[in-house]
């Protein structure tokens, strides 16, 4: 018996050299998440695409904490079933055009329609948490939105929190919209230890306009001008765990809002 991947991202298929070794950090019934050289991926049967992602009909039965070895281009274990990726095709996040010069209203238009998922959000996170948020995107204030998120980080519920999520979506948008907020690198350095480690591996991505494929995808559409794809792609989005759609799609529009 094996397990044949179809779909790999491109950070997964750069960590996964021959001569590596790989450790099962932990599964859930979706996902199985694995350590390569300090580094996160997981094999998963869930259909979103990401950087990270080897994506499977079904998941290897690994325990975790076991060791498998990259041989060729398959995950193997003396006892257990291996994992072959050398017919996987490879997935790279797509590249964004130029943001619109309108995109301010597009978005502010756009949360119009997912008015009650932002105010859910706002609530469960705190009015004042999120204000701060935006008054610093608002003011293109690097250093005042990094100390805004420090609120954030680690905050709320959510195998990934809430307050990450949100912060992801925002940190995503303002690079997408080529608006670097100064400090995000001392932002995910002071995070190290305040939220689990693969909520800070996907904060930390996002923040360098890496995200999943719908999140690129709603990106793609909304900056396009078509708003019936973008509401198409909004909704796979949300269909992203229990929180972390509903906090990109909120905190990119947030963004791209106020930028």
């Amino acid at each position: 018996m094996s397990v044949s991947a179809q779909i790999i991202g491109e950070h997964a298929q750069t960590l996964l050299r021959a001569g590596r070794t790989v450790q099962v950090l932990a599964r859930t019934s979706q996902a199985i998440f694995l350590s390569v050289q300090g580094e996160l991926v997981w094999v998963s049967p869930n259909p979103v695409l990401h950087r990270r992602a080897i994506l499977v009909e079904r998941l290897p039965l690994w325990p975790e904490d076991l060791i498998l070895a990259v041989q060729g281009q398959s995950l193997v274990h003396g006892h257990y079933e291996p994992l072959h990726f050398h017919a996987a095709v490879g997935w790279v996040p797509p590249a964004l055009s130029r943001r619109p010069q309108d995109l301010p209203g597009r978005a502010a238009r756009f949360g119009l329609l997912f008015l009650p998922f932002l105010l859910q959000v706002k609530e469960c996170l705190g009015a004042s948490k999120v204000q701060r948020v935006q008054e610093a995107v608002r003011a293109q204030d690097g250093p005042s939105l990094v100390q805004a998120a420090r609120d954030l980080v680690g905050y709320g519920p959510g195998l990934t929190p809430l307050g990450d999520d949100f912060l992801g979506g925002v940190l995503f948008g303002l690079w997408a919209a080529r608006r670097h907020p100064m400090g995000a690198a001392d932002l995910m350095a002071w995070a190290q230890g305040r939220t689990s480690w693969l909520s800070l591996c996907l904060l930390a991505d996002l923040a360098q306009g890496q995200g999943p494929a719908p999140l690129h995808a709603f990106a793609s559409a909304l900056f396009a001008g078509s708003w019936a794809e973008a509401k198409r792609k909004a909704f796979q989005l949300l269909g992203i765990g229990n929180t972390t759609g509903v906090g990109l799609l909120c905190g990119t529009l947030c963004a791209w809002a106020l930028c």
